[in-house]
């Protein structure tokens, strides 16, 4: 199944999703359109399914002992999100969703409930086991979860967006993901 939906992501990004027919994917992955719809009703069906799959790359540890050690994992949980997330295939998934977003409604919906509402889920977790900065206790952590979200990716996300020549600095990520954790986190100076 991973394979079927790896090959649907590939599709979808290089054909749009508009574009993508059903006969499309079984094609690519060597199977009939009947025994893919044997597995999904439609191709948003497989979509969601796509994106789904995508946010098990995203497993973090809810074995942090102490606040040092959930600073730790948070940090950890970031530096995966952008070794995933990051990657010129994820980078056309976004753009897909940008072009189609107008053609196809259902398509972003999908995306907004997959990734938006589920998708944060496993930093929620995280950034309830730091201790926050004072100021950011009142603050509903869904919130301060998508503010960390924000603080670190919004950039290099935007520019990869835009930007084809657009290369991610590494050393500089992760010294944003560390400045950001100090400002929001006690104890992670």
């Amino acid at each position: 199944m991973a394979q079927l939906l790896m090959i649907a992501k590939t599709t979808f990004g290089e054909k749009g999703f508009a574009s993508t027919t059903m006969d499309d994917i079984a094609s690519a992955a060597g199977m009939s359109k009947k025994t893919l719809y044997k597995l999904f009703d439609s191709k948003s069906d497989l979509f969601r399914a796509m994106l789904t799959h995508n946010l098990l790359r995203f497993e973090f540890s809810a074995a942090a002992s102490s606040p040092e050690s959930a600073i730790t994992e948070l940090r950890r949980a970031l530096r995966h999100i952008a070794d995933v997330v990051l990657t010129p295939e994820e980078i056309a998934l976004h753009r897909l969703l940008i072009a189609e977003r107008k053609q196809s409604p259902a398509l972003a919906a999908i995306f907004s409930d997959v990734i938006f509402n589920s998708g944060v889920d496993g930093i929620v977790g995280c950034v309830k086991r730091v201790r926050l900065r004072p100021e950011l206790l009142d603050v509903p952590i869904k919130t301060v979860s998508d503010m960390i979200l924000g603080a670190v990716f919004s950039n290099d996300h935007f520019r990869l967006m835009v930007d084809g020549s657009h290369r991610i600095n590494r050393r500089a990520l992760h010294k944003r993901i560390d400045l950001v954790i100090a400002t929001f986190c006690e104890g992670a100076d």
